[in-house]
Formats: C-alpha cells, sequence, structure tokens
C-alpha cells in the first residue's frame, strides 16, 4: 500500500500488514515442521516398534487443519489461490480488463465471505457440541476454528485486491508496497 494512500496511519499499518504477513509465514513453517515430525514419528512408532500411533494422526490432522488454512490465506495475501483465467484472450483493453478483473474479484470475496459465515457457524456449533477426538480426546474446535479464521483472513485479502482491481478499472494505478518492503 503506498504511503500516500495511507497518510498519516501508514507506519502503523504497514506495521499490521506486515506482522500479519510475519505470523502466516511462522504458522507455515511450524506447522510443517511439526507435521513432518509427527509423520517420522508415526512412521517409527509403526514399523520400528508396532504400535499403530492413532494419537499422532490425530494431532497431526488438528495442525493440518491449520496449515492448509494457513496456506490459503498465504495464497490470498500472495494472489497466487487457483483461478481459471480465460478473459484475456477476448479482453484486450486494459481498462476492460480489470473491470472484468473486478466483477471476478466481488464473487471471490463474496464467496469467502459466506465460507467465513459457514466458518463462524461450524466453530460456533463446535463450542456448543463440545466435539472431541475419539483418541485423545482433544476439542475439535481447535481444527474447526481454523476454517473461520482462515475464511475470515481469506476475505480481507479479496478485499483488497477487489478494490486494487476497481482502481484499475477506474484507470488509477494499482496499490503497491512501498520498495523494499514485503
Amino acid at each position: 500500500m503506498s504511503q500516500q494512500v495511507l497518510g498519516p496511519l501508514s507506519a502503523l499499518l504497514l506495521f499490521l500488514w506486515n506482522g500479519l504477513l510475519h505470523v502466516q509465514r511462522a504458522v507455515l513453517v511450524a506447522a510443517s515442521c511439526f507435521i513432518t515430525l509427527l509423520v517420522f514419528g508415526a512412521v517409527l512408532m509403526r514399523y520400528v516398534f508396532h504400535y499403530p500411533g492413532m494419537e499422532v494422526e490425530e494431532l497431526a490432522t488438528l495442525v493440518a487443519f491449520w496449515l492448509y488454512f494457513t496456506g490459503a490465506i498465504h495464497g490470498s495475501y500472495e494472489r497466487t489461490h487457483i483461478k481459471t483465467e480465460l478473459i484475456h484472450l477476448f479482453v484486450k483493453k486494459p481498462r476492460a480488463y480489470a473491470l472484468v478483473k473486478s466483477l471476478a474479484s466481488l464473487i471471490t470475496f463474496a464467496l469467502a465471505c459466506v465460507m467465513s459465515y459457514w466458518g463462524y457457524s461450524l466453530f460456533l456449533w463446535g463450542i456448543e457440541k463440545r466435539g472431541r477426538t475419539p483418541v485423545l480426546l482433544l476439542p475439535l474446535v481447535y481444527a474447526q476454528s481454523s476454517i473461520f479464521v482462515g475464511a475470515v483472513f481469506m476475505s480481507f485479502y479479496f478485499l483488497v485486491e477487489l478494490l486494487d482491481n476497481l482502481r484499475q478499472a477506474l484507470g488509477m494505478a494499482p496499490v503497491s508496497m512501498p520498495p523494499g518492503v514485503e
């Protein structure tokens, strides 16, 4: 986001923007390492010690939920989420193309908001029902909350993308970060 657009709050907003990015990356690295260790431990338990190790698989599943949804958040941030885009073959004018991208971004944002609502409903349901995993008896809401958190942050990044595409459709420059800042 450019300094001119943000005004006097730029330092705080930039700090929060970058802080969120650092948290995402830390969760991705920590969850990936933890799952790798859990899978290695499961292999040892199963094939060396001949112990089924269902506890490890249960724990890995809960951590995997956070890994997957944090990865989805990060993909939304980087705008590398899965898209099927053929419109560029037909629409050659940059502003018209930006308008079509704006419409696609609006639909994506709306769907992410619906997913946020469903994630919130699932989160509340998980708290109410107090479901637990079968072996370790860990609350299922730990995994269910990742869906809600992931959808909310994906919605946020899709909103930023929508605003950026709308700026381009209006003939304005896209919002970009200051040089040297992620």
